[in-house]
């Protein structure tokens, strides 16, 4: 082989190299192409700031349809709104951390609450429910059975955007 065949024979396995290493990387999303960013995560249950959701429990005395709408979560400023319909009765239950108030409203009128009670009970019903909520997909309802009471959660939305609005008395 002399030395013009050897060089044509080296630049042609060059070229064949670049060619497939070309091909290879098109085809493995590189190539110098700027890939595109996966959407980030739905976020959980577990780690929502706000949410937003409704609970249908049949059967037991707690039976009936209730509202959770919650911001700021796990700080001292959480906000919690319950609307309850249970037994022909409605009634709205807001805790404010931030103002360190709680009110009731009832038969059309708004009355101050206990604080601290409303706070404690409602703060535990809201965070067992997030506990239940953990197994939870983040599509669809989610229904679980208890001491012969049917809890349904749905309507669930994580990271809502809540006015505070919501969680004063009008």
């Amino acid at each position: 082989m002399n030395q013009k065949t050897l060089v044509i024979a080296v630049v042609a396995i060059i070229v064949v190299a670049a060619v497939v290493a070309g091909v290879y990387l098109a085809t493995q999303g590189g190539g110098g192409a700027t890939p595109t960013p996966s959407p980030s995560a739905t976020p959980t249950v577990a780690d929502a700031t706000s949410l937003q959701f409704s609970v249908e429990i049949t059967g037991g005395d707690a039976a009936g349809t209730y509202t959770f709408k919650a911001k700021n979560i796990g700080q001292s400023s959480m906000k919690i709104r319950i609307d309850i319909s249970s037994g022909g009765v409605d009634l709205v239950y807001i805790v404010n951390g931030e103002k360190e108030k709680a009110w009731v409203y009832m038969s059309g009128t708004w009355t101050e609450s206990d604080f601290a009670t409303d706070w404690d009970a409602w703060g535990t019903t809201l965070t067992d429910y997030k506990e239940s909520l953990a197994d939870w997909t983040g599509t669809g309802d989610y229904t679980y059975t208890e001491n012969g009471t049917t809890v349904r959660i749905y309507n669930i939305t994580v990271n809502p955007s809540l006015a505070d609005s919501l969680f004063e008395t009008s």
